[in-house]
């Protein structure tokens, strides 16, 4: 506790015992003074039931022997003058002193005679035409009250000193442990505060300082973990973090999403309810043991999973000499399906390109060779050759505008109508339209879309085409243009396709009827480029089909 605030408490606890002293002090001399007025009362009353008028210095001699203290005096009625007095007479008049005027009443006023202040009452007796004055000095009455002041002035003097000096040593002795503790924590949070004084306030300051810098700490730790929490949370992969005691300490939603399980069924558990197979349970208590890592990959919900085992060595992990371990997760499914879907590609891209060159070599052979030396055949030959060259260039073209989709997507977009673009479309197949005798039905409610030009045109193009070449002869084309729901559907007349065959028929290469569709020079890789245009483009297509019945393709733009 501070210098100031001891000698403040000492200076509150003085003036409390002067008060309360000085209200004893009162009190005490209110009652002396009435216990005065009534011994006086009583002498007078004394004094008048034993004067018979004659008997003046007996009464005196027996009040004053009573009480030494006691003037007793006898005073004429008629002219003032004092008759008796048992201290020295006075040869004044005393018929206007106060008590003389108010007989019974108590007046207090200094004495010529004594010299000192005194307590007067006077009484009359009517038979001796006599006044019976007694007073008593003030001194006499005031004496225990200064007495009681006194002592009472030196017991406060004294109980300041006490509580102030007691005040202190104990304030040293409360502020000490405090101070050692603000020493403490200000070594912890780094804040370069040294309190070797005693004063609270002081004290009191520094504590405030190192609470706000701990509050500060804390917001910063609490702000950190979220952040983490967020990150960890937000990660592509799935988390694990298990204790040198086995336990799982913490995993995040992605983990929990691919094992399948709840926060509760896994935190604080041991890892072997996240984990049934062998082989990783194994190498995850191998990773605990010694310092390892390991890769493995998990199925699960027809999903493949890449998993990374290794030892983490931090102290919020470590269990005595045993580490730690952390697990990755990550979804590899469509990695390895696309892996696959490469392997399918090139094998299909080969077999596709094998087939026609196969066929223009053979045919090549045969005529450089003399074989076919007719000029028909020849000519029949040759004619061969150039569809099935053309069919190779068409395959090589679409393998080429699928890849570029895949790639680099076009990002030049503006505003095209989509009516203009069929327009466009229907005119580049009029020839191919003529020759089935198709019948293009048109409903357009035209609208505009936001899209590369060339997008819209290779989507338009391969429906339509598709619409063409898989029709019957004399068979119908329905192109419907939708402005309330931005749909574009077309719809053909032609062979239709299986329910099996739905799924598949956007995968590179995939063909309904292999046999009709290389007869009409279709490649497999038309619907792929048209899937790979609304997946750039966000939009939507639909199919509805049935087997000798048409097909309607819908695309719902944005």
């Amino acid at each position: 506790m501070g210098k100031k605030y001891i000698f403040i408490n000492s200076l509150i606890l003085f003036f409390s015992l002067l008060i309360f002293l000085l209200i004893s002090v009162y009190t005490l001399s209110d009652l002396n003074s009435k216990n005065t007025d009534n011994m006086i009362r009583n002498y007078l009353s004394i004094a008048e039931s034993i004067y018979d008028g004659n008997n003046m210095e007996e009464v005196a001699n027996k009040i004053h022997s009573s009480n030494p203290d006691v003037r007793v005096t006898f005073i004429s009625a008629s002219d003032g003058m004092v008759l008796y007095d048992t201290s020295s007479p006075s040869s004044e008049n005393h018929l206007d002193r106060y008590e003389i005027k108010n007989i019974g009443e108590i007046a207090y006023r200094f004495s010529s005679t004594t010299n000192i202040k005194m307590c007067y009452i006077a009484g009359y007796d009517s038979d001796s035409n006599v006044y019976i004055r007694l007073s008593i000095p003030e001194s006499s009455i005031t004496a225990i009250v200064n007495s009681f002041t006194y002592y009472g002035i030196a017991a406060i003097i004294i109980l300041s000193t006490i509580s102030f000096t007691f005040i202190y040593f104990a304030s040293k002795k409360i502020v000490k442990p405090l101070k050692n503790e603000v020493n403490k924590l200000s070594k912890i949070t780094n804040l370069e505060l040294t309190y070797n004084g005693d004063d609270v306030v002081e004290l009191s300051s520094q504590i405030e300082s190192v609470r706000r810098l701990i509050d500060s700490n804390i917001k910063s730790i609490k702000a950190e973990s979220a952040k983490l929490n967020y990150i960890i949370e937000n990660m592509n992969s799935g988390i694990i973090i298990i204790s040198g005691n086995g336990n799982i300490i913490l995993v995040n939603s992605l983990a929990l999403s691919i094992l399948n399980r709840k926060k509760e069924d896994l935190e604080n558990k041991s890892y072997v309810y996240g984990f049934v197979d062998l082989k990783i349970t194994d190498q995850i208590q191998k990773a605990i043991n010694e310092d390892v890592k390991f890769s493995t990959t998990y199925t699960a919900l027809d999903k493949t999973y890449a998993i990374n085992i290794s030892s983490l060595y931090a102290n919020f992990v470590m269990s005595g000499k045993k580490a730690g371990v952390a697990i990755f997760i990550n979804d590899i499914t469509e990695q390895k399906m696309l892996e696959k879907v490469k392997l399918d590609f090139f094998a299909n891209a080969s077999h596709e390109l094998k087939s026609p060159l196969t066929s223009i070599i053979g045919y090549q052979q045969m005529i450089s060779e003399g074989i076919i030396n007719n000029e028909s055949e020849i000519r029949d030959a040759t004619l061969k050759t150039i569809k099935e060259a053309t069919r190779m260039n068409q395959i090589i073209i679409e393998m080429l505008e699928l890849s570029k989709l895949e790639m680099t997507p076009n990002i030049e977009k503006k505003e095209l109508s989509i009516a203009n673009a069929c327009e466009s479309v229907l005119e580049s197949y009029e020839i191919m339209i003529k020759n089935k005798n198709l019948e293009i039905i048109k409903d357009y409610s035209d609208f505009n879309v936001l899209i590369n030009l060339d997008d819209l045109y290779h989507l338009i193009k391969n429906l339509i085409e598709n619409a063409i070449k898989y029709n019957v002869s004399n068979g119908k084309i329905y192109i419907i243009i939708d402005s309330d729901k931005k749909t574009l559907s077309i719809k053909d007349t032609g062979i239709g396709i299986s329910n099996e065959n739905k799924n598949r028929i956007f995968e590179r290469f995939y063909r309904v009827d292999k046999a009709k569709s290389k007869e009409l020079g279709g490649t497999g890789l038309g619907l792929a480029i048209v899937k790979h245009i609304c997946l750039n483009n966000n939009l939507d297509i639909s199919v509805e089909s049935s087997i000798n019945e048409g097909s309607i393709f819908t695309v719902k733009f944005n």
